[in-house]
């Protein structure tokens, strides 16, 4: 052999050596997704942190975030095999799985895999418009935002609930909150953690004020859903806020497709729940921090007939956690 030809041969064995020990450079990962909303809702940011940990992080599993038109859509998108993971209103998968109002039949591939957030109905107006309660909005323009959206399932819900006819739009939340500021809509809704990334930007362009979901509005919401329950913003949640606003507010699971591979989803909910993924998502938007008590979750699961994936039920088992054996 030439000693050209021994060092070409040479420097192709380092190369190959130097590429599989190269950073990044691990066996093609799996690629994932989950449905995220979009701008202006806390899912977005909470789902974008997600995406962007698990890819950073793990040497497995890639993910992405969707932007969606809201929670009905993320539920559907799982459901469809389009999205592998979603943020799963307690209340939507609720009726998802029993195949009722927008759900025509009953959804058969969503699974647990973990707590998520808590969420609480917000209805802000302006304070100079005068509107202090849900009844001073008959007549008005309200954002009900986009159709297939928790959003737009709640505010429809309430308004009928309080007698009232408003004047329904459709619009993404951030561009609610600034139609609102510029009077051109009287009212936006969302349900949220808090901090609402839409109602921060809300409430630093003006004085607003949060309308109450309570009394007899209340009372019947909660017996529609047993998801539902009875909770207030903290004072001080915005901008000249001084005072708690009892409101309405569901629990949201993180959820996966029931056909999405185990180790896929035992990664996922690895890199999720742990102690380092917590700390970062804690970062990302501190209404993370409601997600983080497991038992309540698995016995909401149970509440609905929702069984939990098998790969997130072997990680919350080998952190010690007991499995209830209706959701198995």
């Amino acid at each position: 052999m030439s000693a050209i030809r021994r060092a070409v041969v040479a420097f192709v064995a380092i190369f190959v050596v130097v590429a599989m020990t190269a950073p990044g450079a691990f066996a093609a990962r799996v690629k994932t997704s989950v449905a995220g909303a979009a701008p202006g809702a806390a899912a977005y940011v909470i789902w974008g942190g997600l995406a962007a940990y698990v890819s950073k992080t793990s040497k497995t599993v890639e993910m992405s975030n969707l932007t969606t038109r809201g929670a009905v859509e993320d539920i559907r998108l799982v459901e469809n095999g389009k999205a592998e993971f979603a943020l799963g209103v307690a209340t939507l998968v609720d009726l998802a799985i029993k195949g009722k109002k927008m759900f025509k039949k009953p959804y058969t591939n969503q699974c647990g895999v973990g707590p998520g957030t808590v969420s609480l109905f917000h209805i802000g107006v302006k304070k100079s418009s005068g509107i202090k309660t849900v009844q001073d909005l008959d007549g008005k323009r309200v954002s009900f935002a986009r159709k297939g959206s928790s959003t737009h399932f709640m505010t429809r819900t309430i308004m009928k609930l309080a007698g009232i006819k408003v004047r329904e739009e459709n619009l993404n939340w951030n561009v609610a909150a600034d139609a609102v500021k510029d009077n051109r809509l009287d009212a936006f809704t969302i349900p949220n953690p808090v901090p609402s990334p839409a109602f921060v930007k809300f409430s630093t362009a003006q004085p607003i004020t949060l309308l109450a979901v309570d009394g007899k509005v209340l009372k019947t919401m909660l017996t529609m859903n047993k998801a539902y329950f009875p909770i207030s913003i903290p004072a001080n949640s915005y901008d000249g806020q001084d005072k708690e606003v009892p409101t309405i507010g569901y629990t949201a699971w993180t959820i996966a497709g029931c056909n999405v591979p185990a180790d896929v989803v035992y990664e996922v909910t690895r890199l999720n729940y742990s102690k380092k993924g917590r700390s970062y998502l804690l970062k990302v938007h501190k209404g993370w921090s409601t997600g983080f008590a497991i038992s309540p979750a698995l016995d909401q699961m149970g509440a609905i007939n929702m069984k939990i994936h098998p790969g997130a039920a072997r990680y919350w088992k080998e952190q010690g956690h007991k499995i209830p054996a209706n959701i198995q």
